[in-house]
């Protein structure tokens, strides 16, 4: 789900530091200030366009403005599928260092 909220407070950040006001970046995306103040205060949800279009004008990716939803998405692993992938990981670097896999740790991933 998409923080609106707080996507607009990093655009608030990015535009203040640019020095540049409401209306200056409505009027570079074709947008009314109001509308832009309200995307700002997470009130209203931009287009995809413009959403691009408001990260290319405070010099931005898309992936910034929407940090906290992508974090969000990203799938928690369990305990075991943790250990697992260390195990694995492990293994290939003793592969890279050694050129084989350590005798004494037979590979099983299940």
């Amino acid at each position: 789900m998409v923080n609106y909220v707080l996507m607009g407070k990093r655009m608030k950040m990015k535009r203040r530091a640019k020095k540049l006001s409401q209306e200056d970046i409505a009027k570079a995306v074709q947008i009314s200030a109001s509308f832009y103040g309200n995307i700002e205060r997470g009130i209203r949800i931009p287009s995809i366009d413009t959403l691009v279009a408001i990260a290319n004008v405070l010099e931005v990716g898309t992936d910034f403005l929407l940090c906290d939803s992508v974090q969000a998405a990203i799938p928690q692993h369990s305990p075991e599928e943790m250990r697992l992938l260390a195990r694995y990981l492990r293994d290939r670097v003793a592969e890279l260092d050694y050129g084989e896999r350590p005798e004494d740790q037979p590979i099983s991933y299940k």
